[in-house]
């Protein structure tokens, strides 16, 4: 038997009804998603030794980004490459150099680390009390020209939580001079962008980095909080177990018309690598919730294999954002949910379905060199 499949049984044996998690339950692995950072084929062997490398993560430094969303991004459409990429590259070269023990890169890592903070990169975009006075994406009809004050908010707020696990990740090599400029920056941007929604709850859609939970998960390992990685993962689960319906589909997501199939995946991709986490750190999955992520991977493999009957179940109401022109139709798993092959097959035991489109999209290591955006770290990574 393959380890990835055995290892896939063995998350899903013995799973309690009904389980609520406490701060002595919460061990932190150290690097997030592992105890180790290691050498990992998946990710691309980017490095730091070269100018274009360096010049490209230090396009971020500092970037207007509500520029950029006001001038090129709408509600369907986010163009947000100009610092999602750079933060990519950031957090692949950083995993490399880390996994290498290569000082002279991981050096430039910390260089780089500490001038987006003192920058305060992103701080200028609009945060999350604010945000929720805008109107709603798609002026609440439809309207795909609208813009999305949210998805100024959201980008933000998850490309933060990146720097969060890559800071993380180079935690133990910063000087105190260094752990100081990040450690300020990074307690700025969460009282801004992250702490106002620690207790909000979605009933909307469920979205990239668990809906900003991954982004509290980040915070609590930077300061080792134990109680509110356990508050978190509580009100998280209780989410996705409201959000998740019983026979897979995905409030919101799965009847977003012709993106249905593209949504779905990137919500069930989200929702396994926030539980692969919270297991990972000691919580239990309530078993109700991991029979619907199990019916919601099955969903996303009917959606592969017989797409009109994935979309044969509807809502009594269109949402407000569901894309109902064929022309900008996505039929294919979200190219960016590249860990949803691993993730499906060790929390479900589920197989991914082939599906050409996604992985031609998609590519070896994806738009962000091997990591995933929609859960925060290389699933790849996770076994060998």
């Amino acid at each position: 038997m393959k380890p990835l499949k055995l290892l896939a049984i063995l998350l899903c044996m013995a799973l309690p009804a009904h389980a609520k998690v406490k701060s002595n339950d919460i061990t932190f692995p150290g690097n997030f998603y592992t105890n180790e950072i290691t050498s990992c084929k998946a990710v691309n062997p980017i490095a730091f030794d070269n100018s274009f490398t360096i010049n490209y993560v230090k396009r971020l430094v500092g970037y207007d980004w509500p520029k950029d969303w006001k001038q090129n991004s709408n509600s369907m459409n986010v163009r947000h490459s100009k610092i999602t990429e750079p933060m990519g590259m950031l957090k692949a070269t950083t995993h490399n150099a880390v996994g290498n023990d290569v000082k002279d890169e991981i050096s430039v890592a910390k260089e780089l680390l500490v001038a987006l903070a003192e920058a305060d990169t992103l701080y200028n975009s609009i945060g999350y009390i604010e945000v929720r006075n805008k109107p709603n994406c798609y002026g609440g009809n439809n309207n795909i020209n609208k813009p999305c004050w949210f998805h100024q908010y959201q980008f933000a707020r998850d490309v933060f939580a990146d720097y969060m696990i890559t800071a993380i990740w180079l935690k133990d090599e910063l000087n105190k001079e260094e752990f100081k400029i990040v450690d300020e920056y990074i307690k700025k941007m969460y009282k801004k962008f992250i702490k106002p929604s620690e207790k909000q709850k979605t009933d909307l859609g469920f979205y990239q980095m668990a809906n900003g939970g991954t982004s509290i998960l980040a915070y609590a390992s930077w300061t080792n909080n134990k109680k509110l990685a356990a508050k978190e993962i509580n009100l998280r689960f209780k989410e996705i177990d409201r959000l998740f319906y019983k026979d897979g589909y995905i409030n919101d997501n799965s009847f977003r018309g012709y993106r249905a199939q593209w949504y779905h995946s990137y919500g069930l991709n989200s929702a396994l690598g926030y539980v692969y986490i919270a297991k990972l750190w000691g919580a239990e999955v309530p078993e109700k919730l991991q029979n619907k992520l199990v019916k919601a991977s099955e969903v996303a493999n009917l959606a592969i294999t017989d797409w009109d009957k994935f979309k044969i179940r509807s809502l009594s109401k269109t949402p407000s954002n569901a894309i109902l022109d064929p022309i900008h139709a996505r039929k294919h798993t979200h190219q960016h949910a590249i860990g949803l092959d691993e993730l499906m097959l060790i929390i479900t035991g589920i197989e991914l379905e082939h599906d050409a489109e996604y992985i031609r999209k998609s590519g070896k290591y994806g738009t962000y060199y091997g990591m995933d955006v929609t859960v925060g770290f290389p699933p790849g990574c996770i076994i060998q």
